[in-house]
């Protein structure tokens, strides 16, 4: 009677959290090496970050995980674990600039200051060719 009952209840299956506001593709593969990217951004890279209203180390956090999605295409829990970051600090990130992404203009102002930061990390590995640890 159990595997009949167990066969029969379909429960859904969905992931933790809220989803991505925008899903981030793999804009700069080839160009980015995420070998370069760390989990903790450095000052250098973070102005165009900086520049929006948003929480600051969320919003860090979380363009560390979209970096390295624009290089290699995988998920955000793929991308977290990458760069070793544990599935609660991605939970919590995710939970804190989801809501401000949904706020007018903050989402395009967003990809648009990734890009700025892809675009600064490409210059930078080019220059001096050494990579930044991952963790």
């Amino acid at each position: 009677m159990t595997a009949v009952i167990r066969g029969s209840i379909r429960f859904p299956q969905k992931a933790a959290g809220k989803p991505a506001l925008f899903p981030q593709p793999a804009t700069h593969r080839g160009r980015l090496d995420p070998r370069t990217i760390p989990a903790v951004l450095p000052e250098r890279w973070t102005a165009p970050l900086d520049e929006r209203d948003a929480p600051r180390r969320q919003l860090r956090r979380d363009a560390a995980i979209r970096l390295v999605q624009m290089a290699t295409g995988c998920s955000r829990r793929s991308a977290a674990l990458y760069l070793r970051i544990p599935m609660g600090l991605l939970h919590a990130a995710t939970v804190i600039v989801h809501p401000w992404q949904q706020e007018p203009g903050n989402a395009l102002a967003y990809q648009s200051a990734l890009h700025r930061v892809a675009e600064i990390a490409i210059a930078e590995g080019q220059s001096d060719g050494e990579s930044v640890p991952a963790g």
